[in-house]
């Protein structure tokens, strides 16, 4: 379990002072509950018998004040608890961002696009009503001590069931988690299946493959259907089964009540405070078992949340070498994909100093993209690394290393925000600066041409084409005066005249002493502007040419 839940771990560590606050509040607000029969059975076993009606009204008035002061209580827990559910959650989500963006950047995006929806399952968990009833858990002990002073057989009848019904939502947790697990795994399968078969609308409905593909999802539905179908039925089984076991309880409490009544072994008060008693040290066991598919929901989002965030985790910052080479240095590299016996890049050591710039070719799949983002830090190797200026790339503070680089992807994508923001990296200022790294790679005019040019909105859904994304991203990797640019495959999508300008960008971003690796299935065509290429080849194979 501490496992599962090592990514609450840490911000509910800065909520303890919070959350031993409400263990306080807890005891307080379970022992005003459990007053109440104590008062009763005075009421029953002194009040009734001296007719004393003085002692009525005193005892009607402290249970009516200690009743209010429980309800004051239970309410400013029950805030505090909000609002410390509210603290934890957005620590978490910062969290689980940061860790999916690493994990979808080595190819697990599914995996990586679940985390915010697990983060939003803790959430709901934590401002629901579990976090409160195990906070009544408390209230177990102490009604166990004063039924044990009552009577011991009431107090073995208070801890029989609370273990009886403990044991059924164990059960209840066990039987239904599996298939309740198989049919979301299943139904987000189908879903992101025929969302991507769908978003094809002009293929589908061209070709007439609709009825083709509802066909192949139904019977995958159905499958999930029954699953939920066999937990839902054990659920009400379970269900039924725990209704019985209150009901057993409360009988067993009146004949033990009765039973020792007759044998003038307790008092009628002190068999009605018992009966209230045995209810009050149970009715949190009924309460959490009631609402196991929230807390079982919970746990298995915090189990996925624990291995995207062990996946995610960005290795440490080391500090810069101090005499660490100017340029680029790659020692050593190895780069294995997860599940493949052989490498892409094996033992690859190169120096690339300042003003040079290269060309990595190879055919298709080879691995290109992969070594990009190794040198890049956002890709981590087998063996070896990777110094900018003496910096490890990988274990490097981002926020440090990210403004001198330049990187353009092979699929480019923009932040929502403005066209200026995504050439500007959402920099406070720098109008200038974003203006001329625009009019560098040949994006201005296009810029200009948007309906509130620079202002205009740039995010996914902004419905800028591709060519207009393409030099919005390649205005944003020129922008600064950037020590490393990477380029994967820059030219593609651009005219003959958007590829001169193009070529002129990284020959300035060269002489001005930049490191430039840029990906291009045509390397000859860079002789004039490249001083090499590295080429890739199969099985972890590469050589390093010169094009002088």
């Amino acid at each position: 379990m501490s496992a599962a839940m090592s990514p609450v771990a840490t911000p509910v560590r800065a909520a303890l002072p919070v959350l031993a606050l409400c263990v306080l509040m807890s005891v307080a607000v379970q022992a005003s509950m459990l007053t109440t029969p104590l008062l009763t059975m005075h009421v029953f076993d002194g009040v009734l018998e001296s007719r004393n009606l003085e002692t009525l009204w005193v005892l009607a008035a402290a249970m009516l004040v200690i009743l209010l002061l429980g309800g004051l209580l239970r309410h400013l827990r029950a805030a505090m608890l909000a609002a410390l559910s509210e603290r934890v959650g957005r620590k978490l989500e910062l969290r689980a961002l940061a860790a999916s963006v690493r994990v979808a950047l080595g190819g697990e995006r599914a995996v990586a696009g679940r985390a915010l929806q697990d983060v939003a399952e803790l959430r709901r968990l934590l401002g629901g009503t579990v976090p409160v009833d195990i906070l009544d858990l408390v209230s177990i002990p102490i009604a166990l001590v004063v039924l044990w002073m009552l009577h011991p057989l009431f107090f073995v009848v208070a801890l029989v069931s609370s273990i009886l019904q403990g044991l059924i939502g164990i059960a209840a947790d066990r039987a239904t988690r599996g298939p309740v697990q198989a049919a979301a795994q299943q139904e987000g399968r189908g879903r992101r299946d025929l969302s991507g078969q769908l978003a094809q609308r002009e293929l589908v409905l061209g070709l007439g493959l609709l009825p083709v593909i509802l066909a192949r999802f139904a019977p995958m539905q159905s499958h999930v259907m029954a699953d939920r179908g066999v937990a839902e039925g054990r659920a009400r089984a379970l269900s039924g089964l725990l209704q019985l076991a209150v009901f057993a309880q409360q009988l067993a409490t009146v004949a033990v009540g009765v039973t020792l009544l007759l044998a003038h072994a307790v008092s009628p008060g002190a068999m009605i405070a018992a009966a209230t008693m045995t209810s009050l040290a149970t009715q949190p066991v009924v309460h959490l078992v009631s609402h196991w598919r929230d807390w079982g929901d919970g746990i298995a989002a915090a189990q996925r949340l624990a291995g995207v965030v062990r996946r995610g985790r960005a290795p440490d910052a080391v500090p810069a070498e101090a005499g660490g080479p100017p340029g680029l240095r790659i020692e050593g590299l190895t780069l294995r994909p997860e599940g493949r016996t052989t490498p892409l890049v094996a033992g690859m050591t190169i120096d690339l100093p300042p003003g040079t710039a290269w060309v990595v070719a190879g055919p298709n799949g080879i691995g290109k993209s992969t070594l990009l983002r190794a040198v890049l830090g956002l890709a981590a190797p087998e063996e070896g690394r990777v110094l900018l200026d003496g910096q490890d790339t990988l274990r490097s503070d981002r926020a440090t290393l990210g403004p001198r680089i330049g990187y353009l992807p092979q699929e480019p994508q923009l932040l929502d925000g403005s066209v200026l923001e995504n050439v500007g990296r959402f920099a406070a200022d720098g109008t200038g600066d974003v203006v001329t790294a625009s009019r560098l790679v040949g994006a201005h005019v296009a810029i200009g041409r948007l309906p509130r040019g620079y202002e205009s909105l740039a995010g996914p859904d902004a419905g800028l084409s591709g060519g207009q994304t393409r030099l919005v991203a390649l205005a944003r990797a020129f922008h600064g005066t950037p020590r490393l640019l990477v380029l994967d495959e820059p030219e593609a999508g651009l005219d003959n005249h958007g590829r001169a300008t193009l070529r002129q960008a990284v020959v300035r971003a060269r002489d001005g002493g930049a490191v430039v690796l840029l990906v291009s299935h045509d390397p000859a065509a860079w002789s004039d502007v490249a001083d090499g290429a590295l080429r890739l080849a199969k099985g972890g194979a590469w050589t390093q040419e010169s094009m002088a």
